[in-house]
């Protein structure tokens, strides 16, 4: 099979450990399979699972390892210890395991379809665990284990949606855990953390994604009736402030040459495309704020997809695709864009000097609030003094992020005249949960 799909390069290994003959892997996790290959080696074998001989892989001149189909080529690895004769460690790792993925792995003589005998002692028994599932289409709901009744303890629970190329938006629609310790994790394609859910976050709306990996993990003290979560195809996108947006569309077919990227209330343009597939920031204002994604064919065709970030109540609005250069105002080009919605409390702000505060201060605030206040300070060295600050202790808290994302403080309870350490730049995070409610905080900063 020297024009197959996918190749991989073996090398002998002086010390062979022993395998076991189980290997356990978590449903949209990875499964790592290993066996020491029996001797004398054999020139050419596949390794396919016993149960529908599916084949993974097909090995031709003792070791050289290809996927056996196209089907395979991304999901699978192989990262064995193999010499020339064919003897060695065997190993191979699997991507984004499903329940179809259980059985029995076994090497067949020949080749996938040739049917031959099983060679003894080559091959492994794989056992998926965990709760969770593989769900494919534009809509569709997922939940906790036995909701609304309360899950259970120690779960760990991976559900895979994959709607292809069509934008989606999943939205929590119901959640309740333990505020501390009974986490959903939500995941795009490229394992990027989209968000950290626990507590009360009911409503919640997740960016929107082609792709979700969402991840429940529980411990082994108290339990709630979890969440539900639903997902349908998306005509808006949702940022938080300060956040960045994720803008994504399928581009019409027949593509265009040359169009440009606006914002239609403002007619401000973000980016221009050259040639079907050359895209670039439409101005030097969006250079660092923008960048492009997406997967677009040499004529113009496939997923159109780009970043925004630093987003700010002025990004809102409707992103159209207009034929032509961004100062040229040609007509719109149908189904090509997207709405985007900001959310949550906050602001930016810019200077050496000025003051936040809390919604509602000095009343007391809300609950359920995501707040992000950026300040800018340029190249000013600046200093942030939290000089009133009280909330609830543990569960209503501000965290402050330097320029680099790195975390200065987090804090709660009463921590009056709290100052932060200098920077030029600082992100100002205050969430609250959905009960006690204090004054809030007001800070203020000034140059150095």
């Amino acid at each position: 099979m020297a024009d197959g799909p996918s190749s991989f390069t073996m090398v002998t290994h002086p010390n062979i450990q022993s395998v076991t003959s189980t290997e356990y892997a978590r449903f949209g996790g990875y499964a790592t399979l290993s066996w020491t290959l029996p001797e004398p080696g054999t020139s050419e074998f596949s390794v396919c699972k016993s149960e529908t001989k599916t084949c993974l892989l097909h090995i031709t001149g003792y070791n050289d390892v290809r996927a056996a189909s196209d089907k395979f080529t991304s999901r699978v690895r192989f990262i064995g210890h193999v010499s020339s004769s064919g003897t060695g460690l065997f190993r191979f790792v699997l991507s984004d395991v499903t329940r179809e993925d259980e059985g029995h792995y076994k090497c067949y003589r020949g080749s996938p379809g040739s049917g031959g005998p099983i060679i003894p002692d080559c091959g492994q028994n794989l056992v998926i665990l965990g709760c969770g599932g593989r769900y494919t289409g534009s809509s569709g709901s997922i939940s906790s284990p036995n909701y609304p009744g309360n899950y259970g303890n120690k779960l760990f629970c991976t559900y895979i949606i994959d709607a292809g190329e069509t934008l989606i938006t999943l939205v929590f629609k119901d959640f309740i855990t333990e505020s501390s310790n009974d986490v959903v994790k939500v995941y795009d394609a490229s394992d990027n953390l989209l968000v950290h859910l626990r507590g009360d976050r009911r409503g919640y709306i997740v960016q929107s994604a082609v792709y979700y990996r969402v991840v429940f993990t529980t411990d082994g003290y108290y339990t709630w009736k979890g969440f539900k979560a639903v997902w349908t195809v998306t005509s808006s996108e949702y940022a938080r402030f300060g956040g960045y947006a994720t803008l994504s569309w399928t581009l019409p077919d027949p593509g265009t040459r040359e169009f440009s990227v606006c914002k239609s209330e403002t007619k401000t343009c973000l980016l221009h495309v050259t040639s079907h597939n050359d895209v670039r920031a439409a101005s030097d204002k969006f250079t660092s704020r923008v960048r492009f994604i997406g997967h677009v064919s040499s004529s113009g065709t496939g997923l159109f997809r780009f970043v925004l970030s630093d987003v700010t109540w002025e990004d809102e609005g409707h992103y159209k695709c207009y034929r032509g250069s961004p100062a040229s105002g040609g007509p719109i080009i149908p189904d090509c864009g997207q709405n985007l919605v900001i959310l949550g409390c906050g602001g930016r702000y810019t200077g050496s000097s000025g003051s936040i505060s809390s919604p509602n201060y000095p009343g007391n605030y809300d609950n359920k609030l995501y707040c992000t206040f950026i300040i800018d300070a340029g190249e000013k060295l600046i200093t942030l003094v939290f000089e009133d600050f009280i909330t609830e202790s543990s569960n209503d808290v501000v965290k402050v992020y330097d320029a680099s994302d790195n975390l200065l403080v987090h804090l709660s309870g009463d921590r009056q005249r709290y100052i932060v350490q200098s920077a030029v730049y600082y992100r100002v995070v205050f969430t609250t949960d959905g009960y006690h409610t204090w004054k809030g905080f007001k800070a203020v900063w000034t140059g150095m």
